[in-house]
């Protein structure tokens, strides 16, 4: 296989302290056309990461050191979009609320049945790919908007409000003119063609803000 072709592979991190299990997966994910990352502990998978980019993972709930659960926590803490498929050697419905309730997309019991294995992962890499879309739209929104000076951002604040430029003008104490000057640099800057894209830019913004 060449290198082009294996950077487009979907990308899976395991976390698992069983040898055996870690070895087992790396080949069910390796013939499924996945490329399986392996860690024994949390904090070496934690070590790994270079940036907040969306990761699907497969983390077993009883790990040396920091947990599972204990894991789930540290990546909401550090803002990580993370897909977790959570597992676990016996059935613990409590484990399984709270993994859940801290964002697991599933919670799956040991032994892996690997046809509902790979189905559960496909399901998650599809959210995946949605939060890096999600977050990319997110970078590129900002980075425009980065590009407005002080008082064209508060031009372009009461713009995705719905303020005619007279009411700007208004607002802010200076001419109608010069009301109309900031919403044509806003625009070139942005590279809007029409204020409906304004509006969606600042609706992304504000979601890359929200808790």
């Amino acid at each position: 296989m060449d290198v082009a072709a294996m950077q487009h592979e979907p990308t899976v991190h395991v976390i698992d302290d069983d040898p055996a299990i870690r070895d087992s997966l790396s080949v069910l994910l390796r013939t499924a056309g996945f490329d399986g990352r392996l860690f024994s502990s949390a904090e070496a998978f934690l070590g790994s990461l270079k940036d907040k980019r969306p990761i699907c993972a497969l983390v077993d709930v009883c790990l040396p050191g920091m947990s599972g659960l204990e894991l789930q926590q540290h990546l909401a803490q550090r803002e990580i979009d993370a897909v977790l498929v959570v597992m676990t050697g016996q059935a613990n419905v409590p484990i399984a609320v709270q993994a859940m309730r801290l964002g697991a997309l599933h919670f799956i019991e040991k032994p892996l049945d690997p046809e509902v294995l790979l189905e559960t992962l496909n399901e998650a890499l599809a959210r995946q790919r949605k939060l890096a879309e999600q977050r990319a739209r997110r970078d590129e929104a900002q980075t425009c908007l980065q590009k407005l000076t002080s008082r064209e951002r508060e031009v372009f604040s009461l713009l995705v409000e719905g303020h005619l430029n007279k009411e700007i003008a208004g607002r802010l104490g200076i001419s109608t003119r010069t009301a109309e000057h900031h919403r044509s640099h806003i625009m070139t800057k942005l590279s809007a063609r029409s204020l409906s894209r304004l509006v969606r830019m600042s609706l992304v913004n504000l979601d890359s803000r929200a808790p």
